[in-house]
């Protein structure tokens, strides 16, 4: 019996090791930045000159909420966001696996918030979703903004942007999810109707909250240590 287990554990042992490193263990992959970019002079921290680059980030917008308050996204400095344009044509198909996968992985989506842009011509917004509660997000992670059809065009402008630097646009559909990190710039487009787009979004939030911050509270205590 004790050998039957033993052999049993060696031919399992590879497959679960697998699984465990593909599945378990998100990538630590630096989410790239998107949209046109300037470079400037500037100077490091000896003084020596040296060039930076500025990427583009998504100029601030309001509105109001599906619940009727006021909502900037101003408020939304310092945390990684997902924006999803949804139009109640397509609502269904574009948000049936997130929805799936909020249910059966509700940890994994601790660090993300949500900004979702809702087409409307009901100036009152009265059929607009409340997706936070609709998607059973944790209280306070998600904002819905009923927007008219020009509005909602206008603000989707500003985030799939073109990119001079890259040959293709990134995005997939005009219903991607897209990703700004705590300074507005844009670092990824997702495709939600598939599952392996959703799970490196989630893992592109992540590493932007963990990673990036990080790296940002060592430089500033460097800063403050040298003061």
């Amino acid at each position: 019996m004790k050998k039957t287990l033993t052999l049993i554990a060696i031919l399992l042992l590879p497959t679960l090791i697998y699984i465990y490193f593909a599945l378990g263990v998100p990538k630590a992959v630096r989410a790239p930045f998107f949209g046109p970019r300037t470079v400037i002079s500037a100077t490091d921290k000896e003084g020596n000159p040296v060039t930076d680059t500025i990427y583009y980030s998504v100029p601030e917008f309001t509105g109001k909420t599906s619940g009727g308050i006021n909502f900037s996204s101003a408020s939304l400095k310092g945390r990684p966001y997902a924006a999803i344009f949804v139009d109640p044509d397509t609502m269904s198909s574009l948000l049936t696996l997130l929805v799936e996968d909020i249910k059966l992985n509700p940890r994994t989506y601790h660090y993300a918030r949500f900004v979702f842009f809702y087409r409307t011509t009901d100036k009152a917004a009265i059929s607009a979703p409340d997706f936070e509660k609709s998607l059973n997000l944790e209280k306070g992670t998600a904002v819905t903004l009923p927007v008219s059809p020009s509005r909602f065009d206008s603000l989707h402008a500003q985030f799939f942007i073109p990119d001079p630097a890259r040959k293709k646009d990134p995005w997939q559909t005009y219903s991607d999810a897209v990703v700004a990190d705590q300074d507005a710039s844009i670092r990824g487009y997702y495709n939600i109707r598939f599952a392996a787009d959703i799970k490196k979004m989630k893992e592109d939030i992540n590493y932007i909250f963990q990673r990036d911050q990080a790296t940002e509270t060592v430089e500033r205590t460097k800063i403050e240590k040298k003061k």
